[in-house]
C-alpha cells in the first residue's frame, strides 16, 4: 500500500468506527505506537470520554504489555485500537490479560493482514502491505521500552 493522505486515514478510520455498529465500548484503550490516533478520533466519533492507552513491548515472538491499562477494568467493555495488525500477536496477549480482569475485550484495527484477520472484531481493510503513517515510521523486529 502506497503512502495515504490524512482524509484516506481519515476516512479509513471512520469506516472502522462505522463497522463496529451497535456495539459501543466503555472504554478506548489505544497502543501507544499506533493506536493513539486512530483511537482518538473513534473516541472523537463515538463520543467516548474514556480512553486509556497502553504499550506492548515486542522482543522475537515474545509480546509483553509493559505500560497498563490505570484503573479497574472490571465488568467493562474495553475495545483494544490499532493501526495496522501485522500478526495480533500483541493484541491477543493483552486481550487475555484484561478478560482474566474481568473486562469484555474486542480488538479493532484500521488495517489487518491475512495472518491477523481472525483476530481481529473490527477492521477497515486487509492489506497486503501495510501502508506508511505520518505518525510513525516503519520499524521491524524488536521494539523494547528502555
Amino acid at each position: 500500500m502506497k503512502q495515504r493522505t490524512w482524509e484516506q486515514y481519515y476516512s479509513d478510520i471512520t469506516k472502522l468506527t462505522e463497522r463496529l455498529g451497535v456495539y459501543r465500548p466503555d472504554i478506548i484503550v489505544p497502543s501507544m505506537l499506533g493506536g493513539l490516533i486512530p483511537g482518538a478520533i473513534m473516541a472523537k466519533q463515538l463520543g467516548i470520554k474514556d480512553i486509556r492507552p497502553i504499550d506492548i513491548e515486542r522482543e522475537g515472538n515474545v509480546r509483553r504489555l509493559v505500560y497498563d491499562v490505570h484503573g479497574s477494568i472490571a465488568g467493562k467493555k474495553v475495545l483494544l485500537v490499532e493501526d495496522d495488525l501485522p500478526t495480533g500477536k500483541g493484541p491477543a496477549v493483552v486481550k487475555k490479560i484484561f478478560e482474566e480482569r474481568g473486562a469484555e475485550v474486542k480488538i479493532a484495527s484500521v488495517y489487518v493482514c491475512s495472518v491477523s484477520k481472525p483476530i481481529v472484531d473490527f477492521y477497515s481493510s486487509v492489506c497486503k502491505n501495510l501502508p506508511d503513517y505520518p505518525w510513525k515510521k516503519f520499524h521491524a523486529g524488536n521494539r523494547l521500552r528502555k
